[in-house]
């Protein structure tokens, strides 16, 4: 049981920090958002979802995430092949149906998670990850349900160095309706998806390289938006965004766009 709840946790972190972006607003059908507006939101979703963890690994974890989570060797959910070091080989591949009601917050994690390992000369060098999950969320002011699907690779550039930068490829969607109780605010939707081509980052999490095609659109009181497009990351916090035939440059951690 604890195990699955560090693994909620980690989830609906992801839940707060998408909602916690939403632009407040008194109608519950926003304008039609621009380009150069979704860029600055495209920027924050996916530092929010890469470095500070939504699904089930955070970059800035480095290699240890999975064992953060509580994914270890232990009874009949892994198979370990290896003598010296136990993740080598192992495949944890489990069934998740989790819920929880506490202080007026109930939540749900339900689907399909799998991990597995890869390793160097003994040394965990990357893993991947798996999963297609249902994630619902209510509180007093607002519900959200909403479906993740992963199929990420994450490996070490030089797996003997505790240090090494690490790269990720592979695909991610997140989307689904939230609904806001109070106020009139009403309800929407929010989707993105992402296709990962060697994104590099560094032993913090910070992304150093690499690029990402995104698919996004949604509709509420943040407004209404529909785009395709790709980012592509340039290090020190800065990526440049290609959507509706023009460039952007963008501040990561701000959403600045210029």
């Amino acid at each position: 049981m604890k195990n699955k709840l560090i693994l909620i946790l980690a989830l609906l972190s992801g839940l707060a920090f998408t909602f916690s972006g939403c632009k407040k607003s008194s109608s519950s059908s926003g304008p039609a958002l621009t380009a150069k507006q979704v860029s600055s939101q495209i920027a924050l979703n996916l530092t929010q979802t890469l470095e500070s963890g939504f699904g089930a690994f955070g970059l800035n974890s480095g290699l240890n995430a999975p064992v953060n989570l509580g994914l270890i060797p232990q009874g009949r959910l892994l198979r370990l092949n290896a003598t010296v070091n136990p993740l080598c080989g192992t495949i944890a591949d489990t069934t998740l149906n989790f819920t929880s009601n506490e202080d007026g917050v109930s939540a749900s994690v339900k689907g399909d998670l799998k991990f597995s390992f890869t390793c160097s000369n003994n040394i965990v060098s990357g893993f991947n990850v798996t999963d297609n999950l249902t994630i619902s969320e209510s509180t007093a002011e607002f519900s959200v349900n909403y479906k993740l699907i992963e199929d990420l690779t994450l490996a070490a550039v030089n797996p003997s160095d505790e240090a090494s930068n690490i790269t990720l490829n592979g695909s991610m969607s997140i989307g689904g309706d939230f609904t806001y109780k109070t106020g009139s605010k009403g309800k929407g939707s929010q989707n993105y998806a992402y296709t990962f081509h060697a994104v590099t980052a560094d032993s913090n999490g910070q992304l150093l390289s690499g690029s990402a095609d995104f698919n996004t659109s949604g509709t509420g009181s943040t407004g209404v938006w529909n785009y395709t497009g790709t980012v592509t990351f340039l290090g020190g916090g800065k990526a440049k965004i290609l959507i509706n035939g023009t460039t952007y440059n963008v501040d990561l951690e701000t959403g600045v766009v210029s």
